[in-house]
């Protein structure tokens, strides 16, 4: 990645001079209110396999960051072909520019010492970050705020610019805070790879530039099949064939995978699975999804349901994942299995990217 801390400073700079693109505040030296930060589910901080888009990034950037942005930015200006990210534009001259890349040797964290006014490291619940700051100066420069955490092999940084930074930015004031800042930077989510759930994420005002959605197709067996082996717990199934789905309502469809050991994956989307089937079945021993539904297990059999409401143009369906295996799971395996369930769950979204649908048309037999 390269150094664009002054690239933000000088966009930030500019757009205070251009009343036509980013509407003015009434009064300079008041603060916009911000707006309430979004609840996040604990069940969803965590890694995903899909391709961030743009979208995805302000989604999760608004979901910790609760501002009132009145633009988004982004393309060559702002990042390299290998990074993922967009820029939230508000007030009169207030920019905060999110995104994730590869590791390289631009890393906040070996040149915040060297020309920045300070520097310091910052733990949350989610992982340490890197935290710089440069002052405001003299002749009207805001200063501007950087964090930035590295973690699997990319960093994700954040940069914001339009209040004066007069001094440690842990002790200020700010509209955009370092604990807010540290904690996006942090969250599992953000990458050049998220959350299926953050794909599907819609953002008031975001151009169709970057949007989620965009080049997407409905969901199809074959996209099913080619989203298990893009995940690490099913990417050695040898085969798939079509699912039996007579018992899971009208619409349903879905994949059987068979895998070396001569064990099974099913997957099945049900846009109307039958109440019975959204419970824990007695022969299971099972504990409540982070939505309705639930993970249960046996002995060499577990599977997961996870039911969703319609949200803006995704229709209501639910998710079924079972893993059958030839003997019992060891003990120690079980975690690794649900969260293999878990993963896989995401290739049932209603609609997919696409190119994995076309991967998919020759998978199903």
């Amino acid at each position: 990645m390269q150094k664009r801390g002054t690239a933000l400073v000088a966009a930030a700079l500019l757009l205070a001079g251009c009343g036509n693109e980013v509407r003015q505040a009434d009064d300079a030296d008041e603060k916009p209110r911000p707006t309430q930060a979004a609840s996040i589910d604990p069940a969803d901080l965590r890694p995903g396999n899909q391709p961030a888009t743009p979208e995805a990034i302000a989604a999760i950037t608004l979901q910790r960051v609760p501002v009132q942005q009145e633009a988004f930015e982004g393309g060559d200006l702002y990042f390299e072909q290998n990074e993922v990210g967009t820029v939230l534009l508000w007030g009169a001259d207030h920019s905060l520019e999110v995104k994730a890349g590869p590791v390289d040797d631009d890393l906040l964290s070996t040149w915040c010492h060297d020309g920045m006014s300070g520097c310091a490291e910052v733990k949350a619940e989610t992982g340490t970050a890197t935290v710089a700051w440069d002052l405001a100066t003299d002749d009207g420069t805001p200063g501007q705020l950087m964090v930035s955490h590295a973690s699997g092999g990319e960093e994700r940084r954040a940069a914001y610019v339009g209040e004066k930074i007069t001094g440690d930015p842990r002790k200020l004031d700010l509209e955009v805070s370092v604990d807010d800042l540290v904690a996006l930077v942090t969250d599992p989510r953000l990458g050049t790879k998220t959350t299926m759930k953050m794909t599907k994420a819609q953002v008031s005002g975001f151009p169709s530039e970057g949007a989620n959605g965009t080049d997407e197709v409905a969901l199809t067996a074959g996209a099913i099949a080619a989203g298990l082996l893009e995940t690490k717990a099913y990417a050695d199934i040898d085969s798939f064939e079509k699912a039996d789905v007579s018992a899971y309502g009208k619409g349903a469809f879905g994949v059987v995978g068979t895998t070396p050991g001569g064990g099974t994956v099913t997957a099945v989307h049900a846009p109307n699975l039958p109440a019975g089937k959204q419970k824990c079945p007695a022969t299971l021993t099972c504990s409540k999804g982070d939505t309705d539904g639930y993970d249960g297990w046996t002995d060499g059999s577990a599977e997961t349901v996870r039911c969703h409401e319609a949200e803006g143009d995704l229709p209501a369906f639910c998710a079924v994942v079972r893993q059958q295996a030839p003997a019992p799971f060891p003990g120690d395996d079980l975690d690794s299995v649900l969260s293999g369930l878990e993963v896989a769950l995401e290739t049932l979204w209603p609609t997919v990217a696409a190119e994995t649908a076309s991967r998919g048309e020759s998978l199903v037999g």
